[in-house]
């Protein structure tokens, strides 16, 4: 699934090429795609406003109202026709569409009046300046939960998937099984700076692509090569050469070394 980075980096390249457009028309090959059913006359003759995002959300201002647009396992928004898996097209006044393509079918776009009352459970916004390790110091330690399943927790925080907790908690020197509230306070302003340092890398190397990411015209991702635990199971550590660990926790595959990072309990 798209995290942070790579919903941040299908915003700017679509910031680039559909704010200013106007909706004429609507398809909808996949019907479940789209929300609410009846969406057709509150998004045709509107225009673009703008293009952001709100944890991996895409937000698509119009004149009144906006798109909510999820990618989940497999979407992809793109101006270029795909030969297949199409689930809605926005045709423009300019000649020019955009193409939500999705393999798995499991994206959706919603048209809502108020993008808030979708997006208020969030938790906040790694990227954001009033985001300070002493805010995130104070979250950690009300919390008795098992560290990486929390921080996947969109309400808890937002942006943050499997890919780059793994390779944040690296960097803390924090295992993934951690309670939250026990984790030493200089081990967290690390994983505060981790966060914050990975998830910018990323969107400079325009996200991760481990199996099916792209964006712009079918463009992929280079953040892969700088990845130190995720995907590296029985590959020895980068720091130590101990071999990468890979057990389920909370459901997911997740990536760490037994000897760089220390388990807070």
């Amino acid at each position: 699934m798209p995290e942070l980075p790579e919903v941040e980096t299908v915003v700017r390249g679509l910031q680039q090429t559909i704010v200013g457009e106007t909706i004429i028309d609507l398809e909808v090959p996949w019907d479940k795609a789209l929300n609410p059913d009846d969406a057709y006359d509150s998004l045709v003759g509107k225009t673009i406003q703008s293009v952001t995002r709100r944890a991996k959300f895409i937000i698509i201002k119009l004149e009144t109202g906006a798109l909510v647009v999820h990618l989940r396992m497999t979407g992809k928004l793109t101006p270029v026709f795909p030969e297949k898996w199409i689930t809605v097209i926005l045709h423009f006044q300019s000649g020019n569409a955009l193409y939500f393509q999705d393999m798995r079918k499991f994206g959706r776009m919603i048209y809502t009046d108020d993008p808030a009352d979708l997006l208020g459970h969030l938790g906040p916004e790694p990227l954001d300046e009033d985001f300070t390790a002493a805010i995130f110091l104070k979250m950690l330690s009300s919390k008795q939960r098992t560290i990486k399943p929390l921080l996947l927790d969109q309400t808890f925080l937002s942006g943050l998937g499997n890919i780059y907790v793994d390779e944040a908690l690296f960097l803390a020197g924090i295992q993934p099984q951690s309670i939250a509230s026990a984790v030493p306070a200089k081990n967290g302003v690390l994983l505060h700076q981790a966060i914050q340092s990975i998830l910018s890398a990323s969107i400079k190397a325009q996200g991760t692509t481990i199996l099916n990411f792209s964006h712009g015209d079918n463009q992929s991702g280079t953040y892969q090569a700088a990845l130190q635990v995720y995907g590296r199971k029985a590959q020895p550590c980068l720091i130590c050469e101990t071999p990468i660990e890979k057990i389920k926790l909370g459901q997911r595959g997740t990536h760490f070394c037994p000897k760089c990072q220390l388990n807070y309990n």
